[in-house]
């Protein structure tokens, strides 16, 4: 059950090496919440793990360069239209390695230790999961924490904001020619200098508004909040509300007034002196605000701005469900702490760090985009993830028998099976299995395969 037989094309100077990639992405698949040793079961593979990680030719870029060759296949094979890129930051937190060279500080607390990550994942417009087109590492020093002094006036390449520029320019390269890459951002992305890029390279943008901008006159209104506000609803929709466990949210239909328009936000003070900068840049808003939320949950307020022309109601309805699927990089996130464990692990050096996170990254999303199958083509074949014999075992162990079935299973069918090893119950109120759930049900499948050839099936 190999999903990374492309990753032998990875260029380190070796082939070996290369063939070494593969042989560590089976091995820590296996087994993601254990340690390098334990997932390779072997002292002569962890040590050849443990030798790969240390090789000098073994770089950070090149991991990420080959997972992002692997998703733009993938996504030509596919074709789409429209390909969404969420791109979003993280701090990995190693506070408790205090002998490790080379971790910096993240979050808001003083003493707390890590390595920040800013990764930008493709996705379908349909929620399928393409794989990762840019990742970036970094380290704070230190020493650094806390000094905000003099940092507004710096340019933004100077800036820990020009991730969001890099990301934009090298996650929407080398897509074929009739596919657009719409780059989506949180608050954190609404910045001037990144929509003026996104006009230069030709780049669609779309993030969450964060700053109530200074606009141009002829459009009525002094400020981004005051034409929003005064703007008439413009229709009105009816959406799903999923539930979610973690904010103890429950599933409901919502009504959403809709209010699109244009209009061009002008130059922040602090950058008047960019003379490379353009004094205004037009955008198009969309608002998505819930009317009468129920009682005790929080109200759905989408104020967003787009580079992408939005001259209708479906033309905003279709921006909205853009941006719907930004969360799924924050569950690519969340797969990588919590299904990883990559918090976890622990090594000498922040840059054998990276490359285990790299590498980790390839996992998490090799088992978001099992699961998206699963919902998107859930009577499709378990055949295109699964051999014959591994199905076969699956099947039996599930479903505690002997008895197969004429023919292979669906997608759905092998995931729900595959979750049921991981403690999911399959009751009507469950709903579909989350990652987790079907992280702990594929690591005990792989242990029954080791076992394979003393079974009889």
């Amino acid at each position: 059950m190999s999903f990374y037989l492309d990753y032998a094309k990875a260029d380190f100077g070796d082939e070996r090496s290369s063939n070494r990639m593969v042989a560590i992405l089976e091995q820590l698949a296996s087994d993601p919440t254990a340690s390098i040793s334990a997932a390779c079961m072997d002292p002569y593979q962890a040590k050849a793990a443990y030798r790969f990680l240390s090789n000098e030719d073994v770089t950070v870029e090149e991991i990420t360069k080959i997972t992002r060759d692997v998703t733009i296949n993938l996504i030509n094979e596919s074709k789409p239209s429209v390909v969404l890129i969420p791109q979003d930051t993280t701090g990995v937190n190693y506070s408790g390695l205090l002998a490790t060279e080379g971790l910096g500080s993240i979050g808001n607390a003083k003493n707390a230790l890590g390595i920040q990550v800013h990764s930008a994942v493709a996705i379908g417009e349909n929620g399928e999961i393409f794989g990762l087109l840019a990742q970036k590492f970094w380290t704070r020093p230190p020493e650094d924490f806390g000094k905000s002094e003099g940092r507004d006036a710096k340019p933004i390449e100077e800036k820990e904001s020009n991730k969001w520029l890099e990301t934009l320019v090298n996650a929407g390269a080398s897509l074929q020619t009739g596919t657009k890459a719409v780059h989506i951002c949180d608050r954190e992305g609404d910045i001037y200098e990144l929509f003026c890029m996104a006009k230069r390279e030709s780049h669609s943008l779309l993030c969450r508004k964060c700053y109530n901008r200074n606009i141009e006159e002829e459009s009525g209104s002094e400020k981004l909040d005051e034409l929003i506000n005064a703007h008439p609803v413009d229709g009105k929709i009816i959406i799903e509300v999923p539930r979610d466990s973690h904010t103890n949210r429950k599933e409901r239909n919502a009504e959403i007034a809709i209010k699109f328009g244009k209009c061009r936000i002008t130059k922040p003070v602090q950058l008047v002196s960019s003379k490379d900068l353009p004094k205004s840049i037009e955008v198009y808003f969309v608002s998505a605000e819930e009317i009468d939320p129920p009682p005790g949950q929080e109200k759905i307020l989408w104020n967003l701005i787009t580079n992408v022309p939005t001259d209708s109601l479906e033309d905003a309805v279709t921006r909205i469900a853009w941006y719907t699927q930004r969360w799924k990089i924050e569950l690519f996130h969340r797969t990588l702490k919590s299904g990883c464990n990559v918090e976890k692990l622990q090594s000498s050096t922040a840059e054998k760090l990276k490359k285990l996170i790299a590498i980790y990254s390839i996992i998490a999303l090799q088992l978001m985009h099992l699961s998206y199958a699963a919902r998107m083509h859930p009577d499709e074949s378990c055949e295109t993830y699964l051999s014959e014999e591994e199905w076969k075992i699956l099947y039996c162990v599930a479903n505690k028998t002997r008895e197969l079935p004429e023919s292979a299973p669906t997608i759905l069918e092998a995931v729900i099976m595959i979750a049921k090893l991981g403690g999911f119950l399959a009751r009507k109120s469950d709903g579909f299995p989350g990652v987790t759930v079907i992280w702990r049900g594929l690591t005990r499948l792989y242990t029954i395969l080791d076992a394979a050839p003393f079974l009889s099936v």
